[in-house]
């Protein structure tokens, strides 16, 4: 008795794709901020539309991020967003960003 198994050559393509998109995006990636936090993210974790609303309404100078006082973004972030802080709204973007990059 043997059995026919049909459909690996599609799931191997997916699989070949799904390897290209994790190679694409493993390592450093420098990224506009808008695009990291882009119109979507910013919707649906912030009372904002844009990053740019978001920054302008901060009063943050985001040009010179090094700038910025740590506690004060972070207590801006805690009152206008899901987050607890400017870490782990870098962090959560990024990972929005990279299981986009692998479409998932």
């Amino acid at each position: 008795m043997s059995l026919k198994i049909s459909g690996l050559d599609n799931l191997s393509k997916k699989l070949n794709k799904i390897k290209t998109s994790v190679e694409k995006v493993q390592g450093s990636h420098l990224l506009p901020i808008n695009e990291l936090f882009n119109d979507k993210f910013m919707c649906k974790y912030s009372k904002f539309k844009s990053f740019g609303e978001f920054a302008d309404k901060s009063s943050f100078d985001f040009s010179d991020i090094e700038s910025i006082n740590d506690a004060e973004l972070d207590a801006f972030i805690r009152k206008n967003t899901s987050f607890s802080s400017w870490e782990e709204m870098k962090s959560t973007a990024a990972k929005d960003w990279t299981l986009k990059q692998l479409e998932f």
